[in-house]
């Protein structure tokens, strides 16, 4: 998923040289690091073919100091700042941030607006009346 990626890359381009995984960790856990999952996925229709689709995210970070909560509320601090688009393609919306259990988890949503591609064959003719240029 392209949104994902964009997701993992600026977090790497914000936060240098951490860790980042996209899928849950049974073992062998390097800290600091983040782990980036979609956890729900909404569509809307509108008219003319238009989607609006929102994809929420959920952003665990792992601290590595002793100082969990200092790192954790400078972690969030900076992605506040810096995440307020997604590759400067993709706007936040309600961007969050809880400690809990010695991690921090930051929750947001991205919105996309689609256009639904059809192939249509276009009419040349209505009730004898021609439809384009004259020849």
């Amino acid at each position: 998923m392209e949104i994902k990626t964009l997701i993992i890359q600026q977090i790497k381009e914000v936060f240098g040289n951490v860790k980042v995984y996209d899928e849950k960790v049974k073992q062998g856990l390097q800290t600091p690091a983040f782990l980036v999952r979609m956890i729900q996925s909404e569509q809307e229709r509108k008219v003319k073919g238009q989607v609006w689709r929102t994809y929420s995210w959920n952003v665990v970070y792992f601290p590595q100091s002793m100082e969990v909560d200092a790192e954790c509320d400078n972690v969030f601090e900076t992605f506040q700042t810096e995440f307020q688009y997604i590759a400067n393609k993709y706007h936040v919306h309600r961007l969050e941030g809880t400690k809990q259990d010695d991690v921090l988890v930051i929750t947001f949503d991205v919105s996309a607006r689609l256009q639904e591609v059809t192939d249509e064959t276009t009419m040349q003719t209505l009730g004898g009346v021609w439809i384009g240029k004259a020849d």
